[in-house]
C-alpha cells in the first residue's frame, strides 16, 4: 500500500507505537510515575501545537465575527446618518418657507388693501443682467398683463406677457419699463424708466424732473401711484448720481434699484389694490 511507503506516516506510526509500548512497559515494571513523565514530555510539543492551532482557529472565528458585526454597525450608522441628513434638509426647507411666509405677512400688514399671488421663478432672461423672468403663475391663477410685481425690498417690475400657467415679468431696468415716482424728502416727481446704456449696469434713471427739482444722491425713490400699474409708496431704489441732460437741460438722476434681481426666487404679483 502507498500509505506504508510514506515516510511521514511511518515516522508518526513509530512514535505512536513507542508512546504506547514504552509507558506500558514502565508501568508493568512499577515505574508508572516515570512512564507518565515520559509521555508528558514527549507529547508536550504536540499539545502545544494543538493549543496554538485551536487558539488560531478561535481567533480567526472571533476576527471574522467582529468584522461582520462592525459591517452591520457601520451600515446601521450610515442609515441613521442618511435619515438625519434628510431631516436636516427638510428642516432647512421648512425654515426657508417660514421665513418667506413671515416676509409675506409683514408686507401684507404694511399694505392691507393688496391682493397678491405668489410666483416662483422658473426661468431667467439671457444676457449679462436679469431684465426679465418667467414665473409659474398665469391666467389660470388670475394673472393679467400690466400687474405689478414686488418683493419685500420693493418694486421688481410688471407682468408683460401671460400664458395659462406662466407669466413673464419685465423689471424696472428694462427699456420698456416706466414707473411714476417721487422723492419723499423733497416731493420732487419724475418718471423712473430703463435705459439701454444703463441696463448692463443693473441701474435705471429718473427723468422728467423739474429744472429746479430738489434731488440729491442718497435720496430714496418711491412709486407715486400715478398711472394704473403701480400702487403708491412702493420703494423703487436710491439715487446714486444726478446730472443735467445736455439736450433738454433738465435734471436726470441714476437710480440703483432696491431689489437684487440676480437673487430673486419668489415674487408677489399684486392682482388688486385700492388706489
Amino acid at each position: 500500500m502507498k500509505l506504508f511507503k510514506n515516510k511521514f506516516f511511518i515516522i508518526c506510526l513509530c512514535v505512536a507505537v513507542v508512546l504506547c509500548v514504552v509507558p506500558s512497559t514502565f508501568a508493568l515494571m512499577g515505574y508508572g510515575g516515570l512512564a507518565r513523565n515520559i509521555v508528558g514530555t514527549l507529547t508536550t510539543p504536540f499539545r502545544w501545537c494543538g493549543t496554538v492551532i485551536s487558539n488560531a482557529v478561535e481567533g480567526f472565528g472571533k476576527y471574522f465575527g467582529s468584522v461582520d458585526a462592525l459591517r452591520d454597525r457601520n451600515e446601521a450608522l450610515e442609515e441613521q446618518n442618511r435619515a438625519l441628513s434628510d431631516r436636516l434638509k427638510q428642516a432647512e426647507l421648512l425654515e426657508q418657507e417660514n421665513a418667506r411666509l413671515r416676509e409675506y405677512l409683514d408686507f401684507k400688514a404694511k399694505h392691507p388693501t393688496f391682493v397678491m399671488e405668489e410666483g416662483m421663478v422658473i426661468s431667467y432672461s439671457s444676457g449679462n443682467y436679469m431684465t426679465s423672468f418667467t414665473l409659474n403663475r398665469g391666467s389660470l391663477h388670475g394673472i393679467k398683463k400690466n400687474m405689478p410685481v414686488v418683493v419685500k425690498e420693493g418694486v421688481v417690475g410688471y407682468v408683460c406677457d401671460v400664458g395659462l400657467n406662466w407669466c413673464m415679468v419685465s423689471t424696472v431696468i428694462e427699456t420698456a419699463s416706466s414707473v411714476g415716482a417721487y422723492i419723499p424728502r423733497s416731493g420732487a416727481t419724475g418718471i423712473v424708466s430703463g435705459d439701454a446704456a444703463l441696463r448692463h449696469e443693473g441701474v435705471c434713471k429718473i427723468s422728467y424732473l423739474e429744472q429746479n427739482a430738489d434731488i440729491q444722491v442718497g435720496d430714496k425713490v418711491l412709486s407715486s401711484g400715478s398711472g394704473s400699474v403701480y400702487p403708491a409708496d412702493l420703494e423703487i431704489g436710491e439715487v446714486i448720481a444726478v446730472e443735467v441732460d445736455e439736450y433738454s437741460r433738465t435734471l436726470v438722476a441714476t437710480v440703483k434699484p432696491s431689489v437684487d434681481f440676480g437673487r430673486l426666487q419668489y415674487m408677489m404679483i399684486i392682482t388688486g389694490f385700492e388706489s
